[in-house]
């Protein structure tokens, strides 16, 4: 059978002399992703042939081709696709450094005040999860921007998790564990189970989205409090507007390389963080108090 292939696909090239290459598939008779192609390059002599079966690096490229699109567009230019994740890198940076400050005055005065605990929990997990889809995909704006991410979520649950208390404790506690337990058990399932690198890739994007809804949404978890007390201080200023700016960044990356993945949580992230900075607006934040 695979010879009868070879036969057809050559009286196709002769028909086509003229051509500088001619790649014909048979899946039907010779395999799902086998692929056979030809080098006229000494015409009237001979041709060569080659037969062989796509290997895992092959199927990743496909994956990822298929994943950005072959077509230029609007958002496929060269500062949408070079200059706007790089300039995201520093953003998503500045997202994850943001409550930086606030962690050290509530170590410094061990008191939790008004910071919420629970963005930082999630923030812990979610850059980490990022940090290795990027990887998977072989992406080197998501892979980078994701780094000071997972060093800064790790610091800020150490420094904050001694001075949560009560049913605030359990609920962070909770969260960590949780997070913690799916990201590792589902990271475990995909290295025993015959998945494509394609495959992996897909389930650690749908992972790594879902983690930062929740973390992008998780500053709401105050809203109760924010509107009854008129005051928005457990909603991080700096947290708020690099929120709204790496999101908007993103997405526009997100839509050129039409990576649903990428474009999909940002935009949701961008709404929350919209919101977020109405409640600001309508509740600015009062003095930061300390409880001791």
């Amino acid at each position: 059978m695979q010879i009868f292939a070879v036969s057809v696909a050559a009286l196709a090239l002769c028909s086509s002399r003229e051509s500088d290459a001619f790649t014909a598939y048979t899946p039907l008779l010779i395999g799902k992703h086998t692929q056979i192609s030809f080098n006229p390059s000494l015409r009237k002599e001979s041709h060569t042939f080659n037969l062989r079966r796509p290997n895992e690096t092959d199927l990743l490229k496909q994956f990822i081709n298929t994943r950005r699109g072959n077509s230029l567009d609007m958002f496929s230019s060269q500062f949408v696709t070079t200059l706007v994740p790089s300039i995201g890198i520093l953003t998503t940076s500045l997202l994850y450094l943001s409550p930086m400050t606030a962690v050290r005055s509530a170590s410094k005065e061990k008191s939790l005040g008004d910071l919420n605990p629970i963005p930082l929990a999630i923030m812990a997990v979610s850059s980490v999860c990022w940090l290795v889809y990027g990887l998977s995909i072989r992406d080197h704006y998501v892979t980078l921007s994701n780094v000071p991410g997972s060093i800064a979520g790790i610091y800020y649950v150490i420094s904050v998790l001694p001075l949560v208390q009560g049913k605030q404790l359990k609920t962070t506690r909770r969260i960590i564990l949780g997070l913690s337990a799916i990201t590792i058990n589902l990271w475990t399932w995909l290295s025993v189970t015959n998945k494509t690198i394609a495959d992996v890739s897909s389930v650690l994007g749908s992972l790594a989205s879902a983690l930062f809804i929740l973390l992008s949404g998780s500053p709401l978890s105050t809203i109760k409090k924010v509107i009854t007390t008129r005051n928005s201080a457990s909603i991080l200023t700096q947290m708020t507007a690099a929120q709204v700016l790496d999101t908007t960044l993103w997405s526009a990356y997100g839509l050129a390389i039409k990576d649903k993945f990428v474009w999909g949580p940002c935009a949701v992230g961008l709404c929350f963080g919209l919101i977020q900075l109405v409640l600001k607006i309508l509740f600015p934040s009062k003095r930061f108090s300390i409880q001791k």
